[in-house]
């Protein structure tokens, strides 16, 4: 089964989001880094997605975003552990 969903956010203080140099990040690389319990300036924020009826079986998907030198970036990742 797939399914498309679509998740709305507001973020009211988006220009407080932390710089990040795109050019010396591997956004797989920090995904694993950045783990859903860790807080940063504007995030994890976030979901869990669900695999079974009873809820036991879940992933965390979180947001974190960033501001690069001419804009705003949102990296989605999932944490297996939580």
């Amino acid at each position: 089964m797939k399914a498309d969903v679509e998740v709305l956010f507001e973020v009211p203080e988006i220009e407080n989001a932390e710089f990040l140099d795109e050019s010396e990040v591997d956004p797989e690389l920090l995904c694993s880094e950045e783990y859903a319990s860790r807080s940063g300036t504007i995030g994890p924020f976030g979901l869990f997605a669900l695999a079974s009826e009873d809820q036991t079986e879940h992933t965390a998907i979180f947001f974190r975003i960033y501001k690069t030198s001419n804009r705003y970036v949102c990296f989605m990742c999932s944490d297996q552990s939580r």
